[in-house]
Formats: C-alpha cells, structure tokens, sequence
C-alpha cells in the first residue's frame, strides 16, 4: 500500500462533532489593533490605497484545519505542510499565517501579502484567540509563533493556542514556540 498523504475527508475529525470540539467553551480573544480597522474599505488609511481581503465564513472554511491521529490537514483531508509557505516575517519561507477563533478552530493560509492578505482576512477583522505564523511538515507542527502585527497578541493568548492543539492530540513542546510578545 502507498502512503499518499491523505486522509479521506470522512475520517477527519471534525471539530464542532459532540465531544471532539476543541473547547467546551469560548476562548478569550482580542481585537484588530485600532490601526487596521477598516482595512478592508476602499479608501481605507491603513494601506494606501490598497484593500485587505476579508474571508467570508464559505471562504474561509479552505483554510480551515483539523486534526486526526496526532497531524493536522487541510479541510479536503491532505496533510498540512509550510514548506512552500512564505509570510512578511519569514521571506525565506516555511512558515504560513495561522489564526484561532474564539471556538478553537485554526485557520491558516500560506499566503502573506502586505496590503492585501493578512491574519485579519482569516477572521474577517474579528477578535481572535491566537494568531501567528505556524511552521508544519507532513501534518507534525514545528513551530508556533505569535507574530502578528494585526492583533499582538499577549502570550496567554499564545498559551491558549498551544493548548488547544494539545488537546486535539497535536504534539507541541516548549520549545516550538516562538513568542514575540514580551506579556
């Protein structure tokens, strides 16, 4: 048999089935720094003369992760995997964006363009649980951080993260996390 890298999506857990959601109960969250909102509006001052492209809850469930047997996939079953991910923070590549919503439920893109996609296209310029880069191979997580400028997040919100990828059976260390905030 070949290993293609794929979970069928009917094997996938899905996060809001009873007893698999991430948390029973809504995560904190914070809000879009006072800077970027707006972003999304033509004629907006945060980006001169350039829009950021705010996901719509159908768009946004391609972006969507969910977690089976220890790995984290896309929401069509494949593996997660950054390596051909690039962010403004990472220009060398291997890291994507990723954003939590107040329910737990991870969302990332591989896509960082300034200007025009952002942590905040993910959530629509909602307040977020977590948000930062993630770095992944083949489903296994190697690395979360939590810089995003949209939202700064303090590192509880951090904590937050990590836990909830713990509980949804992700192994994460200590030390594969990367914070930016000094909180």
């Amino acid at each position: 048999m070949t290993d293609t890298g794929r979970v069928e999506p009917g094997r996938i857990f899905q996060l809001d089935e009873p007893g698999i959601q991430p948390s029973a109960t809504r995560f904190e969250t914070t809000p879009i720094l006072p800077a970027f909102r707006g972003e999304h509006l033509p004629e907006n001052s945060a980006w001169d003369g350039k829009q950021v492209l705010y996901l719509n809850d159908t768009a946004r469930q391609d972006f969507r992760l969910h977690s089976y047997d220890g790995l984290l996939h896309y929401h069509k079953g494949e593996l997660f995997d950054t390596t051909t991910a690039q962010t403004l923070w990472t220009p060398q590549g291997g890291r994507a964006i990723f954003i939590m919503d107040h329910d737990g439920y991870f969302y990332s893109a591989p896509v960082h363009i300034l200007g025009e996609f952002h942590h905040s296209s993910l959530s629509a310029g909602a307040p977020v649980a977590g948000a930062g880069d993630i770095q992944a191979a083949a489903g296994q997580v190697l690395l979360v951080s939590d810089q995003s400028s949209h939202y700064r997040p303090t590192r509880r919100y951090t904590h937050q993260v990590v836990d909830s990828l713990r509980r949804q059976g992700i192994n994460i260390g200590d030390n594969q996390v990367e914070y930016h905030s000094t909180e």
